[in-house]
């Protein structure tokens, strides 16, 4: 039943159905596998170049029309479309001359034509007709989507009458199918058929060949000679349509030129391409499958919090699995019906088991409530409008940590063993952030989220921040040791520190907020964790940070262009008071060497590698200067 409902759902209710569209629009626009630019098609652009040289922009000039198709003639095109309206008389002289070839045309020649109010007035409608005889007219208007204005299906032309597609006079043929019909199709559509877009060969070519016609006749007779040739304006303001392409391009993709449009529907008819939409009898088995799915998570009666989490990793895997797969050449899988399935299964599976499970998601917020900073509580009794939802920008410091190896050891451990040493391993971690006066944001599993200077301002909070850093890494090692010594192989603690700023508040519902922090500030600390486990640090500063700490001393790792960034930035290891002094004096000699490129630092940090064998830090640009990269600046290829 929550199949067939899903399934209804995407076809009959507009706003979901639009969302559907979205989805597919974005697997066309972002995951189609580049080709080759059709062999068939060269359009032949009226762009800026064009207009530049003649006296007036419009009407287009139609001494210059009469020129390019005569131009095209003599290269041997195989059909000629012209997608210009002649609603208007221009000098005289070259009306009549256009009138002359398109009387006299030798190849198939058509020119676009419309009687669509929305595109000419009567008077106009009489002159085009008068221009442009019967024979050589096609329908020009374009389909639009009422929801969101794309043009996404072919125009078949005509009018449907008693099931038969019929054309007249001042309703003919549209241009797609009249083009592929002149251009050898065996059939053309008949009925408003989706478009299967052409892809790019690269970013920076166009699907067809394009040429702009100030330049037709110097092109070598090769490049026309059999091709469908289209002529069009190709201009920044003039004859635009958004495409589903609009996704992630704003150029001449998503906001397609006329004539393009017309070129992918013709290329799609020539070869056979078929929209990309899988038959509604494949979308009914996913759909009942999804629903299946939603039913078993549910008959597991693991509680809400787990339903949910399953069901998220399973829809989530599936739309990676559908969207990444379209690249690769799979059918375009059905994205929101199996999902509406599978959440609508589990509610009713739910409503039929019963709410008891959901005792544990009230356990789990009671629990998570114990590490929220009393400095929180504090504010918000000192001052009850920072409850307020809206959240302010300013500066703060933010740890990351995160324990190295932990889905192994979850796969190692019994629940309740894991759930033991998670709690304790939390609990010691959680009572130094407090000694801090950091705000503990959130838990995302073993790792912590830690904010300083808010909800309180502490003007040391970067000092703040590093020192609990410290501590931590000593504790996470101690930690580590005695289990270790206790046979669980816990891993290390891998901390990252940064400064800057952010929005920070709640955000949430009058019932349900939390206090936390959001911005690139937040991302750059997350990142600045992960990147321990390529340096073999343990805890990792950003330049906002040592700038922040005059008193702390720091080793510079190197100039680091952070995954997702374009600019570099030093990253540094805080120094504990039992550090060897040697080493640091002797690191810090070496790495001045080497970023300043100065002979000898390879050398010298060869030295290191004998004498300091276990520093990871030396060991790390060791392994980069015999990879070829003598050089402090390092660009992440992850994150």
């Amino acid at each position: 039943m929550s199949g067939l409902i899903a399934l209804a759902l995407v076809i009959y209710i507009v706003p979901i159905a639009a969302l559907d569209t979205k989805l597919r629009d974005i697997r066309i626009a972002a995951m189609q596998p580049p080709v080759d630019p059709s062999a068939d098609i060269v359009v032949i652009a009226l762009d800026e170049a064009t207009l530049a040289g003649l006296a007036y922009r419009s009407p287009i000039d139609r001494g210059l029309l009469a020129n390019i198709i005569e131009a095209l003639e003599a290269k041997g095109a195989r059909a000629i479309a012209v997608d210009v309206i002649i609603d208007q008389p221009t000098e005289q002289d070259k009306d009549d001359r256009l009138r002359a070839v398109i009387a006299n045309a030798k190849v198939p020649l058509r020119f676009s034509f419309s009687s669509s109010t929305r595109i000419v007035t009567e008077e106009q409608l009489a002159y085009l007709s008068d221009f442009v005889p019967p024979a050589a007219r096609m329908e020009a208007g374009l389909l639009t989507d009422p929801y969101d204005g794309m043009v996404r299906r072919i125009n078949p032309g005509g009018q449907l009458r008693n099931g038969k597609r019929v054309f007249t006079d001042l309703e003919p043929e549209g241009f797609v199918p009249t083009m592929a019909r002149l251009s050898g199709a065996k059939s053309s559509p008949r009925i408003p058929l989706e478009i299967a877009w052409r892809a790019r060969p690269d970013v920076e070519s166009q699907p067809f060949p394009t040429y702009s016609a100030t330049y037709l006749p110097f092109l070598p007779d090769t490049l026309i000679a059999g091709k469908t040739v289209l002529v069009g304006a190709v201009l920044s303001m003039t004859d635009r349509h958004l495409t589903p392409l609009s996704i992630i391009d704003d150029g001449d993709q998503g906001l397609m030129p006329g004539v393009m449009l017309q070129a992918h529907g013709i290329s799609q008819v020539l070869e056979g391409r078929k929209p990309p939409v899988v038959p509604l009898t494949w979308q009914l088995a996913f759909t009942l499958l999804f629903a299946l799915l939603g039913a078993g998570i549910s008959l597991w009666r693991k509680g809400i919090v787990f339903n949910v989490a399953v069901a998220a990793v399973a829809v989530a895997a599936y739309w990676v699995g559908a969207i990444v797969g379209y690249g690769q050449g799979l059918p375009m899988l059905p994205l929101v019906a199996p999902t509406l399935a599978l959440a609508l299964a589990m509610w009713m599976m739910d409503l039929l088991i019963g709410r008891g499970e959901r005792q544990q998601r009230e356990f789990i917020q009671r629990t998570f409530s114990r590490y929220v900073s009393p400095a929180v509580v504090d504010e918000l009794v000192r001052d009850p409008s920072t409850a307020s939802v809206s959240g302010k920008r300013r500066e703060a410091s933010f740890i990351f940590t995160d324990v190295a190896g932990f889905t192994t050891l979850s796969e190692k451990l019994d629940p309740e063993a894991l759930s033991d040493v998670l709690n304790a391993y939390l609990d010691g971690a959680c009572k130094i952030i407090l000694d801090y006066q950091g705000t503990i944001d959130k838990f995302i599993g073993d790792a912590i989220m830690a904010v300083f200077n808010a909800p309180i301002t502490q003007a040391d909070h970067a000092e703040r921040a590093v020192k609990c850093a410290l501590d931590l890494d000593t504790y996470a090692e101690l930690f580590r040791t005695d289990c270790v010594a206790r046979g669980i192989p816990f891993g290390i603690t891998r901390i990252g520190v940064h400064r800057g700023e952010a929005i920070i508040g709640n955000f949430g519902s009058q019932s349900r907020m939390d206090f936390t922090a959001l911005g690139d500030t937040v991302n750059t600390a997350a990142r600045t964790e992960g990147v321990n486990k390529y340096f073999g640090t343990r805890v990792c500063c950003t330049q906002p940070i040592v700038e922040a700490c005059p008193n702390q001393s720091f080793r510079p790792i190197g100039q680091i262009v952070l995954k997702g960034k374009l600019t570099a930035t030093c990253l540094y290891v805080p120094i504990a008071a039992d550090e060897d002094q040697v080493l640091l004096d002797a690191y810090g000699e070496a790495y001045r060497m080497l970023d300043t490129e100065s002979a000898g630092a390879t050398e010298r940090f060869e030295q290191l590698a004998i004498q300091f064998k276990d520093d990871p830090l030396v060991r790390f640009h060791c392994e980069r200067i015999a990879a070829g990269h003598a050089s402090t600046t390092v660009v992440m290829d992850d994150k």
